[in-house]
């Protein structure tokens, strides 16, 4: 028994050691990265928020090159979005910069592991989103990048791709916002490509879903427990009966249904707004993202169903509405 705890405090004391050895090392980063944060967020004009939104991804970035960087978390640092993939594949940290017209810039480093090289590589994303024409069908590339701040990472498989499925909030121009579904994969090498045909909704088989609405309004992008409704033939119709109804509960995306204020503002998005208590969802079956009308998303959640990343961009530089 005695041995046993020698062991035990030796170990406890090594991984004390370890950590003051991080934070020795990553604490000058860290406490310079909330000085810049705070500035990308409260800065008096463009021009020092993005001087500082600069500095910060130079720094940023060099904190992101050392060697065990990925196991430092970096808390402090509250004015961006810190994402980790649940299987700790990747992180991100993600943040926006508001301009004085109305517009954004999102900014993104992606932290991921390389299996062959048995290392974490760092990817820089470039947001290209006001030059991506027909968004819904591109596959996009860390040089190509439709900008986003994610609040959400989920992880699901077909054979042996894993698709890691983002939500995220784009502030478009001010007379309109976006939320998103975008699919993030690595390929060979490791390369991170966003963008996957893996969404079925009637005859579309688009590559991301992007849902545009009025800036006035609040839209639901979640994902979560919920249930809906099938209609089964049965075998042997009962006193006439010929379909049973079905009550599925499961994990989906869940939105609202976005609808114009009025039939003459039909495909102009600034006036989108939810339907009122309508929802519809994307639910994984057989390796695809399908489109289900309708939930009745009424169900209680379960503890373990609350969204603590979804609540992370609440206190960065921009809720997502």
């Amino acid at each position: 028994m005695k041995k046993a705890n020698l062991i035990l405090l030796i170990l406890i004391l090594s991984l004390t050691n370890l950590y003051s050895q991080d934070r020795e090392t990553f604490g000058e980063y860290e406490d310079s990265l909330k000085i810049l944060g705070q500035t990308m967020r409260t800065g008096s004009n463009d021009r020092i928020k993005f001087e500082a939104s600069a500095r910060f991804a130079d720094l940023l970035e060099d904190a992101l090159s050392i060697r065990n960087s990925f196991n430092y978390p970096f808390d402090s640092v509250n004015t961006i979005a810190r994402l980790v993939s649940p299987d700790k594949r990747f992180r991100m940290f993600n943040w926006v910069i508001a301009k004085e017209n109305g517009t954004f810039e999102y900014n993104c480093f992606l932290q991921a592991f390389n299996e062959k090289k048995n290392k974490y590589e760092l990817f820089k994303l470039n947001d290209k989103s006001s030059e991506i024409i027909v968004p819904e069908s591109q596959t996009l590339d860390p040089e190509n990048w439709f900008g986003a701040l994610y609040y959400k990472i989920i992880p699901v498989k077909n054979e042996d791709i894993t698709y890691y499925t983002l939500l995220g909030w784009n502030g478009n121009n001010g007379l309109s916002f976006k939320k998103m579904i975008e699919v993030l994969t690595f390929r060979s090498g490791n390369r991170p490509f966003f963008g996957a045909a893996i969404f079925r909704k009637g005859k579309d088989k688009p590559k991301r879903i992007i849902f545009e609405y009025s800036a006035k309004a609040i839209m639901t992008l979640k994902y979560e427990d919920q249930q809906y409704q099938v209609k089964k033939r049965l075998k042997k119709p009962q006193k006439g009966k010929r379909f049973d109804i079905e009550n599925i509960k499961t994990e989906m995306i869940l939105f609202d249904r976005l609808v114009p204020l009025n039939q003459a503002l039909e495909n102009q998005k600034q006036f989108y707004v939810p339907e009122t208590n309508v929802f519809d969802a994307f639910i994984f079956e057989k390796g695809k993202w399908n489109f289900i009308e309708d939930i009745d998303a009424r169900n209680p959640k379960t503890p373990d169903m609350r969204q603590p990343a979804e609540k992370t961009p609440q206190i960065q530089l921009y809720s997502p509405k």
